[in-house]
């Protein structure tokens, strides 16, 4: 299977990993939620970009990933192929996965169900940045007296007011 990702950028046995503790992801009822803790950035994906995440999640190289979603999706290898490495391409382009080791030998992907085929849609990350102060503060360490957290200062900002009881 010749496909662009094999330009040299990306391969077909390249393996890739969250990037923890930086980001933390869960999935809720089919939508996959992605925080970057340090930039303070979510994202959200759902169908395939689900799919892919738990596969990475779990080790796999891009033509393990290609051949378990061939099993679930309606698609070519090669359109799964293209899909994947650019969905792949654009979460470590935003700092969610990062070049990983390969999978544990003798474990294999979770097997997708062979009698269902669901109709393929590309993979797509929406990603929010509203919120970016708020998720990047440190609540443990950038504390008021009143228990909430507090933005770092930047050396040329000046001092925030304060209340006293």
């Amino acid at each position: 299977m010749a496909t662009p990702c094999e330009d040299g950028m990306m391969k077909m046995d390249d393996v890739y990993q969250l990037n923890g503790p930086r980001v933390i992801s869960e999935n809720i009822d089919g939508e996959l939620i992605m925080v970057h803790l340090e930039l303070g950035t979510y994202y959200s994906t759902d169908g395939v970009g689900a799919d892919v995440w738990r596969l990475v999640e779990e080790g796999c190289s891009i033509s393990e990933m290609c051949d378990v979603l061939h099993a679930q999706y309606d698609a070519t290898l090669d359109e799964l192929a293209n899909a994947v490495s650019a969905f792949l391409m654009r979460l470590k382009d935003e700092g969610l996965i990062v070049n990983g080791a390969t999978r544990a030998a003798g474990s294999r992907p979770t097997e997708a169900r062979r009698d269902v085929r669901h109709a393929f849609r590309p993979p797509m990350l929406n990603a929010y940045r509203d919120m970016q102060d708020m998720l990047s503060l440190d609540p443990i360490h950038d504390v008021e007296a009143a228990g909430w957290p507090v933005p770092k200062l930047k050396e040329d900002d000046p001092p925030a007011a304060t209340q006293s009881a």
